[in-house]
């Protein structure tokens, strides 16, 4: 091929390829920076008639691709034997806390405005992402992984007790200006994975 062309491709890569990766970076610099912070109410609904459901708190907060939760279950701490509904739970006062990085995050001008506008929700929502996190809540430790590819916001995770195990999946959606957490997931005892019980269930955030 005559060098010449070479050359002329070379400049039309670089003259189209250059402001998009100026601008990716750009936007990626700018949500580096940004703060934000979500605090809402959370339920976890009983599983029959005349069971109370339990309900409490959670907050996220971080800049750029670090974060921080928390979920507060008030009360939660007094069950017999730390038991929501039958199932232990290792839950003491001090609630859940965990940290969460976003590994891949398509950055868009969409994505800053919603952010600097707080609204953490659909920014989070319509931004593809994917990433990990990591939880401790008492006597237990776990994490997982999380996705959204703009459409399906969806996750596992794994839950090591000193009782129980636990493990599955989940997807979120945002449904009447709340967030809808439908998990499918297994528990059992620990070391006792014949024993395992399977749970669909929505969680309410």
């Amino acid at each position: 091929m005559d060098r010449r062309v070479l050359i002329i491709m070379a400049v039309v890569v670089v003259a189209v390829g250059a402001p998009v990766l100026a601008v990716e970076f750009f936007d990626e610099a700018i949500f580096s920076q940004i703060p934000y912070s979500y605090t809402s109410y959370t339920s976890i609904p009983s599983n029959k008639a005349g069971e109370a459901s339990l309900g409490g708190y959670y907050s996220i907060n971080g800049t750029g691709r670090d974060f921080n939760f928390s979920i507060v279950l008030p009360g939660a701490e007094n069950f017999d034997t730390h038991e929501v509904n039958g199932t232990p739970i290792c839950y003491n006062e001090s609630g859940l806390s965990g940290t969460g990085h976003i590994d891949h995050i398509d950055v868009t001008w969409n994505t800053i405005y919603l952010l600097l506008r707080g609204d953490l929700k659909s920014a989070m929502f319509s931004t593809p992402l994917r990433g990990h996190y990591r939880m401790t809540c008492a006597a237990w430790d776990g994490g997982g992984n999380f996705s959204n590819d703009g459409r399906t916001f969806k996750g596992d995770f794994r839950i090591n007790g000193v009782e129980t195990f636990f493990g599955g999946n989940f997807t979120l959606r945002s449904e009447n200006g709340r967030i809808v957490l439908s998990a499918d997931y297994i528990h059992h005892p620990q070391g006792k994975p014949w024993e395992a019980r399977r749970v669909k269930k929505d969680f309410y955030m």
